[in-house]
């Protein structure tokens, strides 16, 4: 039995596949930053803020304000 291993990422992320049958097995997955956010986390977590979690809308604004003050630092500091 061949395998052929893809790669649709470059490397970051490997599957093998059987030549016979076609079957795809996952052998590596792309490894992200512990801070990482899918896009249906994030989905979730406002619909979550948007339902009324204070915890969620309190993070968020939060989270607003760093990052509006962090752009406001990079416009200010070019590399």
């Amino acid at each position: 039995m061949d395998k052929i291993y893809e790669s649709p990422d470059g490397g970051e992320t490997v599957y093998e596949r059987d030549t016979e049958t076609g079957t795809r097995i996952l052998i590596q997955e792309k490894e992200y930053p512990e801070w990482h956010l899918t896009e249906l986390e994030i989905s979730e977590i406002l619909e979550n803020a948007n339902d009324g979690n204070k915890t969620l809308q309190n993070m968020l604004k939060e989270l607003k304000t760093v990052y509006y003050l962090t752009m406001e630092n990079n416009d200010a500091y070019p590399d």
